[in-house]
C-alpha cells in the first residue's frame, strides 16, 4: 500500500496548478505546497533533526502547513504549540517531548516566552526572512533556498510516531498522546472509503492545529486532492459567509459553532445550498440543532462524528437521514453509530465485563487506530489501553470514560462522561438528562448544567446557564413542568443568562469555567 505520505508527495507531479490551500486571497498550489514543504524538510534536516518530534508553532498562517508537511517529509513528528498557551504548558510540551527544533511563523514563535525556549536550537521560517530573537537561531526562507533540496520524503515505518496531541487530562496535566503514522494511515483509509469525492472539493479548516480534527481536515482534504479554505479566526464563531464565500461543500465544526449561529440567526433555510457534507464532531450534537442546519444546507448530509484523541479523530460514525427527525434518541442527542470499519466497539460495566444488551456502559473501542499509548506515562497507558479475558482476540481495548448504550436500530448512543454523573442527596443522574429537560422548554433549549460544590468537593446542587433571559416566573413554570420528568431534588437552583458560552481553545463549550463561574455568583 502506497503512503499517506508518499502519495501526498507525489500530487506535485499529478495536480500541480490544483489549489491546495486557500488562506484569506492567497492560493497555494500542490506544486508550491510541496516544494515548500521539501524544504522545511531539507532544513530540519541540515540542522540535525532525526526521526524525532519537533514543535509546530501557529496558528491558520500558511507558514504552519507547510511547515506541518515538512516536517513528516523530514521523517519526524510534529506536536502543534499554541502561542496562546500559557508558558507553564508550553514549557511542559517541550521538555516532555524533548523537542530540539521549531517550525512555524516568526510572529508566533517570538510570541513564546524566553523562559520556554531556553533548550531549542533552532527555527525554521518556510515563509519569511527574520534574523535572530530572543537568543534563538533562525533558518529563514532565504536559507533554506540556498540548500540542496531533499528529493524524496525521508524513509520511515508505520509505527513510527505522526504526531503528539497533549489533550488536558481530569487532573489538569496535559497528556500526551502519541499518534503513528500506522494509525494515521488506517484513519485516512477509512475516511476515503466513506466520503468518495472528486479532486478540487472545497473543505473548511475551522480548528485549531492543537485540536486533532484538524489532522482530519488537513490530511484527507490533501491527500484526495481537495482544496483546504483555512476559515479566519475573527470568523469562528459565525462563519455563515465564510461557507458561502468560498464555496465549502466539505464542512467540520463542533456543535457549538452552529448552536452560536442559530442563536444569532445564521442558520437561515437555503443558506447553504453549496455544501454536500456536513460534520459535526467533539461534543454532543443535539437533533434540534441537526434540523436546523438540514433547513439551512438542504443538499448535505448531516453527520456525527466520534472519537477521543487516543482512537486517532474519529473512530465510529453516524448519518443523520430524515427519517431520524421523527425517531427519538436519548436526550435529544444524535447518535455515534457505528465503528469504522476493521474496529470494535463493546461497552463494559463497573466489573469490566462486556454488556450483551441495551443496558447503559462505558464504551470501549480496539482496531488500528488505538493511539501508541501516552508519552512517557506507563501507568496511565496501561490504565486506559486494556486486554480483557472475554477477547478471545487479545487484543488491546481503548477505555473512552464515555457511558453509553445500543439502541433498537444497533447504533451506539453517547450518553456523557462517567465523571458527567452528579449524586445529589444519596441520588446519582447525569447532567444530560438534566439538560435534556430543560430542552423541552423555549428559553432553557440550550441550556448547560454545572454542579455546585462544597468545600469538600461535594456536589451540593447544580446552576443552569442559558442564551435567553428568564424571568423568576419562567424559571417557576419550567420547574414545575419539569417536575413530570426530573425530580425536583435535580432541577437547578439558579438560572444565569450569558451573551454566549465560554470555548475551550478546541472551540467546545468549556464547562470548567462555567462550573467556575458558578460557585463565584452563587458566593
Amino acid at each position: 500500500m502506497t503512503s499517506f505520505i508518499t502519495h501526498l508527495f507525489n500530487l506535485k507531479q499529478r495536480s500541480p496548478r490544483l489549489p491546495a490551500i486557500k488562506i484569506d486571497d492567497r492560493i497555494i498550489s500542490y506544486e508550491e505546497l510541496i516544494d515548500k514543504a521539501m524544504l522545511v524538510a531539507t532544513g530540519l534536516r541540515e540542522v540535525g533533526a532525526r526521526h524525532e518530534t519537533v514543535g509546530l508553532v501557529g496558528q491558520r498562517k500558511a507558514s504552519s502547513y507547510i511547515g506541518l508537511l515538512g516536517i513528516l517529509f523530514a521523517g519526524c513528528s510534529f506536536t502543534p504549540i499554541n502561542p496562546k498557551y500559557n508558558p507553564t504548558k508550553i514549557s511542559s510540551i517541550l521538555n516532555a517531548s524533548n523537542i530540539r527544533f521549531l517550525v512555524g511563523d516568526y510572529g508566533d514563535i517570538t510570541q513564546l516566552d524566553s523562559s520556554s525556549t531556553g533548550d531549542i536550537e533552532a527555527c525554521i521560517l518556510p515563509e519569511g526572512n527574520a534574523t535572530g530573537h530572543k537568543g534563538l537561531i533562525y533558518v529563514n526562507e532565504k536559507s533554506l533556498s540556498v540548500f540542496e533540496s531533499l528529493q524524496w520524503p525521508v524513509s520511515f515505518e508505520l509505527y513510527d510516531l505522526a504526531y503528539v496531541n497533549y489533550t488536558s487530562g481530569s487532573t489538569g496535566k496535559p497528556k500526551g498522546v502519541m499518534i503513528s503514522l500506522g494509525n494515521l494511515q488506517s484513519f485516512l483509509s477509512n475516511m476515503k472509503s466513506i466520503y468518495q469525492l472528486e479532486p478540487g472539493f472545497r473543505a473548511s479548516q475551522a480548528f485549531d492545529l492543537s485540536f486533532d480534527p484538524s489532522v482530519s481536515d488537513i490530511f484527507f482534504t490533501l491527500t484526495e486532492q481537495g482544496t483546504l479554505c483555512v476559515l479566519p479566526e475573527k470568523e469562528i464563531l459565525v462563519p455563515s459567509d465564510f461557507i458561502v464565500r468560498e464555496e465549502i461543500t466539505f464542512w467540520n465544526s463542533v456543535p457549538s459553532v452552529a448552536s452560536f449561529m442559530l442563536k444569532t440567526g445564521n442558520l437561515k433555510p437555503g443558506a447553504f445550498p453549496k455544501l454536500s457534507h456536513s460534520m459535526f464532531c467533539g461534543e454532543q450534537f443535539p437533533t434540534e440543532l441537526a434540523k436546523a442546519w438540514r433547513r439551512s444546507a438542504p443538499n448535505s448530509t448531516i453527520e456525527n462524528l466520534y472519537g477521543p484523541t487516543e482512537t486517532t479523530i474519529y473512530i465510529s460514525r453516524y448519518s443523520y437521514s430524515i427519517e431520524d427527525e421523527h425517531k427519538q434518541f436519548k436526550n435529544g442527542v444524535v447518535p455515534i453509530g457505528q465503528a469504522f470499519y476493521d474496529h470494535s466497539v463493546v461497552l463494559v460495566d463497573d466489573e469490566n465485563r462486556k454488556i450483551n444488551d441495551s443496558r447503559k456502559g462505558e464504551i470501549i473501542f480496539a482496531g488500528p487506530q488505538l493511539a501508541k499509548g501516552y508519552l512517557d506515562d506507563g501507568d496511565k497507558t496501561s490504565q486506559s489501553f486494556v486486554k480483557f479475558d472475554w477477547d478471545s482476540a487479545d487484543r488491546f481495548w481503548y477505555k473512552t470514560g464515555d457511558l453509553g448504550f445500543f439502541n433498537i436500530d444497533g447504533d451506539l448512543e453517547c450518553v456523557g462522561r462517567k465523571d458527567s454523573q452528579i449524586k445529589i442527596a444519596g441520588r446519582r443522574i447525569e447532567i444530560g438528562d438534566i439538560e435534556s429537560t430543560l430542552s423541552k422548554f423555549k428559553n432553557t433549549k440550550t441550556a448547560v448544567v454545572v454542579p455546585l460544590r462544597d468545600g469538600a468537593d461535594i456536589v451540593t446542587g447544580c446552576v443552569a446557564f442559558v442564551l435567553c433571559e428568564i424571568s423568576k416566573i419562567e424559571a417557576s413554570e419550567v420547574r414545575k413542568k419539569s417536575g413530570n420528568f426530573l425530580d425536583s431534588v435535580f432541577f437547578p437552583k439558579q438560572f444565569f443568562t450569558l451573551d454566549n458560552f465560554p470555548l475551550s481553545q478546541s472551540g467546545k463549550t468549556d464547562r470548567k469555567s462555567l462550573e467556575k463561574l458558578a460557585q463565584e455568583l452563587m458566593e
